[in-house]
């Protein structure tokens, strides 16, 4: 990873402090968070994890039933990524943090 993303999971981990109900956010985040272009946007001044629960905190009570609602996972991911404005290219030669795949370019 390269110095912008570090500086971007710190920035997330960091308002992640004493805000339990940020992680699920900063989790995603990091798992994608693996190009520069999506650590720009993290790293924007004004983007925050609290602004990205509070974009998806408009849309569920929009859709609550009593004191309910749902929000699917990948509906929420692709809110936090309007959030960011994370573009499809950003992603673009994004590799999953957690190891599952092997490029096999990184034994040559």
């Amino acid at each position: 990873m390269s110095q912008k993303t570090d500086a971007a999971i710190e920035k997330m981990t960091k308002e992640c402090k004493n805000h339990g109900h940020l992680v699920p956010f900063e989790e995603y985040l990091t798992s994608i968070c693996t190009t520069d272009a999506v650590a720009d946007k993290v790293l924007e001044e004004k983007k925050t994890l609290q602004g990205a629960f509070d974009s998806m905190k408009k849309v569920a009570m929009k859709r609550k039933v009593g004191d309910c609602a749902y929000i699917p996972p990948e509906e929420g991911f692709e809110i936090i990524r309007d959030y960011f404005r994370i573009t499809d290219e950003d992603l673009k030669g994004a590799r999953p943090r957690d190891g599952s795949v092997l490029d096999i370019t990184d034994l040559l």
